[in-house]
C-alpha cells in the first residue's frame, strides 16, 4: 500500500476505532462470593456510586461492647454512648446455635474497620435503645451479616429499614450458598427461639 491510500485510510480506520471502543458493554455490577471469607464483593461498572453513609456521624464501638450479631455500644465524638439494635436484621441469640458465631463475625468486621462505624437512627425500641443502619468502609454491616448467613432479615423490621432491599438481597446470597443459618433447613430463626425460652 502507497503513502497517498495509507494517509485516506487512515481517518476511516480511526473512526472505526473510535465506533468499536464506544461499541463496547460496559461492565455491569455483579456479586461474587468468596466462601473461603463468607463475604460478597461488588464489581463496580465504572459509573460514579452514591455513597449513603457519605454524610453521616462517625462513632468509635465501645471496646466489649458487641453483646450479640446485632446489638453494641458506640461513641460520639462528644463522648456520648449510645446502645444500638441493628435495623433490618435479627441475629441468633448467644445461647441459640451460632449465637456466638454471629456475635464474633460482627466483631471481626467491627474490627476490620478499626471500630468506626458510620450510623443512621431509624427508630428507639421498647428498651430504649437506638434502632439504626450501620456503616463501615466495606459497606452497610447489616447486608455484610445476613450474606455471611450471621443473620436474618427480618420483616418484621421491613418498614423502618432504609435499605431494606440491599439486606434482602445479601440475605439471597446466603441461601444460595447454604452459608451459616442457611446451612440447616431446620434453624429456628431468633424471634421463634424467644418465644420458646422466655
Amino acid at each position: 500500500m502507497n503513502l497517498s491510500k495509507l494517509v485516506n485510510t487512515l481517518p476511516l480506520l480511526i473512526i472505526g476505532a473510535i465506533g468499536w471502543y464506544g461499541y463496547q458493554p460496559k461492565t455491569k455490577p455483579v456479586s461474587l462470593l468468596e466462601q473461603n471469607n463468607k463475604m460478597s464483593v461488588e464489581v463496580p461498572d465504572g459509573s460514579p456510586g452514591v455513597d449513603p453513609s457519605a454524610n453521616l456521624p462517625e462513632y468509635e464501638v465501645v471496646a466489649n461492647s458487641v453483646h450479640d450479631g446485632d446489638t453494641l455500644r458506640v461513641r460520639s465524638r462528644a463522648g456520648a454512648v449510645l446502645k444500638i439494635r441493628f435495623a433490618c436484621i435479627d441475629a441468633p441469640e448467644l445461647k441459640q446455635e451460632l449465637g456466638q458465631e454471629s456475635r464474633d463475625t460482627l466483631r471481626s468486621l467491627i474490627n476490620d474497620a478499626n471500630n468506626r462505624v458510620k450510623i443512621q437512627i431509624v427508630d428507639t425500641d421498647r428498651y430504649g435503645r437506638s434502632v439504626a443502619e450501620l456503616w463501615t468502609k466495606k459497606g452497610l454491616l447489616q447486608s455484610q451479616m445476613t450474606s455471611s448467613g450471621m443473620a436474618f432479615a427480618y420483616d418484621q423490621y421491613k418498614k423502618n429499614c432504609p435499605s431494606w432491599n440491599s439486606v434482602k438481597s445479601s440475605e439471597q446470597t446466603a441461601i444460595q450458598y447454604k452459608l451459616g443459618v442457611w446451612a440447616s433447613p431446620n434453624f429456628i430463626k431468633p424471634w421463634d427461639w424467644r418465644k420458646g425460652n422466655k
